[in-house]
């Protein structure tokens, strides 16, 4: 490497390592660099609860035809799911009563 390669080189490793040892400072400034005040509690609420009804009026709401599918689809999973339980109850509950017996306890 020549000479001036190794002072570019020394020159660049320099300006990273001061560019990344800033510090930024502790406290908070807004847009403009002046120190940020603490927003309100009340303005806090109020803008809070003017996102969400612009969240609200973002959302796809399903249609009637939809929402009496859906009820359905899972009025009948838990109609099948409850018939699996009931029955795996039975005869868990013959199993053991068979075994009790078998066993005379």
């Amino acid at each position: 490497m020549s000479e001036k390669e190794n002072m570019e080189l020394e020159t660049s490793i320099s300006t990273t390592t001061n560019e990344t040892s800033k510090t930024p400072d502790k406290a908070k400034t807004d847009k403009k660099g002046k120190p940020a005040e603490k927003k309100r509690f009340g303005s806090r609420i109020t803008r809070y609860l003017r996102d969400m009804k612009g969240e609200l009026k973002k959302v796809v709401w399903p249609t009637r035809k939809q929402t009496i599918k859906n009820t359905g689809v899972v009025i009948t999973c838990v109609i099948v799911v409850g018939a699996f339980v009931w029955v795996f109850d039975a005869v868990a509950g013959q199993l053991i009563g068979a075994l009790l017996h078998l066993f005379g306890a």
